[in-house]
């Protein structure tokens, strides 16, 4: 069952839809041969709202408290374009081009149009503060198979107690870790290369323009080309990925990989970051993927990460800008449920699962992330997507497909484009 409360990672997503640093949403994309029709879309719909994504952030009365999930059946209408699409990624592109507000409403939206060569394309976009990768898969594996029922949310209990409990949880934990600061060097390493971190990020780049790129690849050919280079299917992953980083111009990179936590928050995710270089083979890869996963990005010196709860929006956002540190992510999905493979009665002939920006209010902000990446897997294929915001990084659509492209031949891959 899902936290009552927010976490710390949800709201850094909650604060990129106040202003404070780039909204993100994720997002399915379902293509398949036959023509769903929009009785079963609009099925697929009702079952959503009433599943894991009908929900919104909820105000507490008492300073000090968290913020809490409320139950929200409300949502945007389902939108079925009349127009056939050719390019399935620009029309997945332009379904971003909506505000989305986990807070006030609605904070997810379902849209379908048909594809000019027959079939039809589904796109389902949510929040990042209302669900992770695997809570948008989840939602989507109920609503597709008709077992979506209200998600029972249970009293997130006395805002006073929950303040207390939060007031006593940072004070006591920041006491211990500042007295541990006069006796640990390492601490006080700690605090000062968290202090001194954004120094060394790459410089921010305004966000003007999504360019991506989806391509399916082989399952059996992808996860023998990792075993033969002695890594695991991830590590090849992160391996092509930055290969392509170099092809683009990147040799060295600094990737952030989240992995999931279970602590039953609405972004169940924690993040590790690793310096990778384009020509590391997977193996490399691995052994360094392994050393990350060991040290997770947190809050430094034993400070609880609690305490930008109790901040102002500002001034959290300045200590916790992103989970991570890196400028490129890498998030692998995994497996995909059974329950996706098929939209009503018509197989899905593909999947693509990614983040992407919606509408932001105002003037665009700044991201430090220039190129996004996700790997998952259905029906033997691996459906690799890539999303880059950064103009200096990746000029054109093309440009991004012929550097992928590059790279998976440097592995002995081949990619087939959406």
């Amino acid at each position: 069952m899902t936290s009552t409360r927010l976490s710390v990672i949800d709201e850094i997503f909650l604060r990129t839809h106040r202003g404070y640093g780039v909204p993100i949403a994720l997002q399915g994309v379902w293509r398949t041969t036959g023509t769903v029709s929009r009785d079963e879309l609009v099925r697929i719909h009702d079952r959503l709202a009433v599943g894991k994504l009908g929900r919104r952030v909820g105000k507490p009365r008492i300073p000090g408290a968290r913020l809490r999930w409320d139950l929200s059946p409300g949502s945007l209408p389902l939108e079925c374009d009349t127009e056939a699409v050719e390019n399935i990624v620009a029309w997945a592109d332009a379904q971003a081009d909506v505000p989305l507000d986990p807070q006030y409403g609605p904070g997810w939206r379902m849209t379908a149009a048909r594809l000019a060569h027959g079939g039809t394309v589904v796109s389902l976009v949510c929040s990042h503060a209302l669900a992770d990768a695997r809570g948008l898969i989840d939602a989507a594996a109920q609503s597709f198979s008709g077992s979506a029922v209200p998600e029972p949310i249970s009293s997130p209990g006395s805002d006073a107690a929950d303040a207390l409990r939060m007031i006593l949880t940072v004070l006591v934990r920041s006491i211990i870790a500042t007295a541990r600061l006069w006796v640990s060097a390492r601490a006080r390493a700690e605090l000062r290369a968290f202090a001194t971190s954004d120094s060394a990020r790459t410089p921010p780049h305004r966000v003007r323009k999504m360019r991506s790129v989806v391509v399916d690849i082989d399952a059996s050919q992808w996860d023998s080309a990792a075993e033969v280079a002695g890594g695991s299917a991830n590590a090849l992953f992160v391996s092509v990925v930055a290969a392509t980083m170099a092809e683009l111009g990147s040799p060295a990179v600094i990737v952030d990989i989240p992995f999931r936590t279970g602590s039953g928050d609405a972004n169940s995710i924690g993040m590790a970051t690793v310096n990778i270089r384009g020509d590391d083979s997977p193996a490399v890869v691995r052994a360094a993927c392994k050393a990350a996963f060991a040290a997770p990005v947190g809050a430094p010196a034993g400070y609880p990460p609690e305490v930008v709860q109790l901040l102002p929006h500002r001034l959290a956002a300045t200590l916790t800008s992103t989970p991570g540190r890196g400028e490129v992510l890498c998030s692998n999905i995994g497996e995909i449920p059974p329950a996706l493979s098929t939209l009503g009665p018509h197989r899905s002939c593909g999947l693509a699962t990614r983040a992407i920006h919606p509408a932001a209010i105002g003037p665009l902000p700044c991201a430090t992330i220039r190129l996004s990446t996700y790997l998952s897997r259905m029906d033997g294929r691996y459906t690799l997507s890539l999303v880059s915001t950064d103009d200096a990084l990746v000029e054109s659509t093309e440009e991004l497909t012929a550097a992928v492209h590059r790279a998976l031949e440097k592995r002995n891959l081949a990619g087939t484009p959406w």
